[in-house]
């Protein structure tokens, strides 16, 4: 074998090895992007945003140290929100999706999973039912100027909104009963009275089967009900019998 030949075979298995070394280590353009993917218990927490509300925005404000702790999805916790997806390498969105509920940790997306209540589950044509685990009361023309329909849990019970609409009244009535008005593009209203506490203001928009509030006694001591009213002309009309439509709903 000459010298010459020597030297090609020589060089032909240099090429070679080099090439399978190439094609051994990936190149970086060419990698796959990493993608864990996102745990189960992440995945089954609720989304949450402005807006939002119920006892799952509570246990965010707390896991974020968000006070007061109102169950109320405001600015203030949309901050909190966005300032951990950005210590977090996420995008600030200030939505919390799996991706947050996971840096979050498990513990806290499973009790917001189990706190998630902010729509019924009872629905019939558009409407919901206003509560869950409740008895059947007073109907209307049950004692001196009862107009609604009494549903008897026990407190902190959810509430729900019958119908979407935008809140016409909010707060406590002269006799102490915490109460919210939601009234429709139409003028027809629903009335709620009795809660523990309210969830939305004066002119806040909601929707049919949103959680409203809790079940509570203001202004009758001793007594945990909802007491709802339909007035199909607001407060410058008179009441419908609520009953019949309830008891559909609630079926």
């Amino acid at each position: 074998m000459t010298a010459g030949l020597r030297q090609s075979l020589a060089l032909a298995a240099t090429l070679v090895v080099a090439v399978t070394t190439l094609a051994l280590v990936p190149v970086a353009s060419q990698a796959a992007p990493a993608s864990p993917r996102t745990p189960a218990f992440a995945a089954e927490a609720p989304e949450l945003g402005t807006g939002s509300t119920g006892e799952a925005v509570k246990v965010l404000q707390r896991a974020l140290e968000v006070r007061p702790v109102t169950g109320y999805f405001g600015p203030v916790t949309r901050i909190a929100v966005e300032r951990l997806q950005v210590a977090s390498g996420l995008e600030p969105t200030g939505v919390v999706g799996a991706e947050t509920w996971a840096v979050l940790g498990r513990g806290v997306a499973r009790e917001a999973a189990r706190a998630d209540e902010s729509f019924g589950d009872k629905q019939v044509d558009g409407r919901y039912c206003p509560a869950v685990d409740f008895t059947y009361g007073d109907g209307m023309g049950a004692g001196r100027n009862h107009m609604g329909f009494d549903l008897l849990g026990t407190r902190g019970t959810p509430i729900y909104a019958v119908d979407s609409g935008r809140v016409t009244r909010s707060g406590y009535q002269g006799n102490g009963a915490l109460i919210l008005d939601i009234t429709d593009g139409k003028g027809s209203m629903w009335f709620y009275g009795h809660f523990d506490k309210i969830y939305f203001s004066e002119g806040d928009r909601v929707k049919a089967g949103q959680l409203i509030g809790t079940m509570g006694d203001t202004g009758s001591p001793g007594a945990v009900h909802l007491h709802i009213e339909l007035r199909p002309r607001g407060w410058s009309g008179s009441a419908q019998d609520a009953e019949p439509i309830i008891r559909r709903l609630c079926a």
